[in-house]
């Protein structure tokens, strides 16, 4: 876990007001967290923290890439992240999640840990349906369309019925015409 110690901030000892903190991460990062979800990528995180005697407010603005692997192509590709998140811990006597982004802290917390947060919200970024950018067409950049791309297959002109009919069987079809 020594990685992730390089995500956590030292809040016991800060002032109220307004502090700036920059983290990177890498494949090192995501190992960490031993999960299938998200294995590969860069990030680059900037943190604007602003204590206050009630609360912490930490806005995050994450950029960088992950390495997906294409659910058609089992091709690896590099999918953007430009996340802008805000998380708020107010003081209490304990800690809760209260959803929201929004948590209870205890006072005498020494350390405002980062890491699985920023895990999170980066791991949400993945689509369930992971696509090559080459199979995404550029007007639908959404990629909900269920047909993304079409095969030379599609775009055959159609066989009349008589050109589409196998010659072995032709000879069954006359002795159907004749009855």
């Amino acid at each position: 876990m020594k990685v992730l110690d390089a995500y956590q901030i030292p809040i016991i000892s800060l002032e109220d007001k307004s502090y700036r903190y920059s983290f990177e991460g890498g494949d090192d990062f995501f190992k960490a967290f031993e999960q299938e979800w998200v294995q590969k990528g860069k990030f680059q995180a900037e943190i604007e923290l602003n204590k206050s005697a009630t609360m912490i407010q930490v806005l995050m603005k994450i950029k960088g890439h992950l390495n997906l692997i294409c659910d058609r192509s089992n091709e690896e590709f590099e999918f953007p992240l430009d996340i802008q998140e805000k998380l708020i811990y107010k003081y209490g006597d304990h800690f809760e999640d209260l959803g929201d982004n929004l948590f209870l802290i205890d006072r005498k917390e020494p350390k405002l840990d980062l890491s699985q947060d920023l895990y999170d919200f980066i791991a949400l970024q993945v689509p369930m349906k992971k696509l090559h950018p080459r199979f995404v067409k550029p007007e639908d950049e959404s990629a909900e369309n269920e047909f993304l791309y079409t095969t030379a297959k599609d775009t055959d002109i159609p066989k009349t019925e008589e050109e589409s009919i196998d010659p072995r069987w032709a000879a069954l079809k006359k002795l159907t015409d004749n009855n």
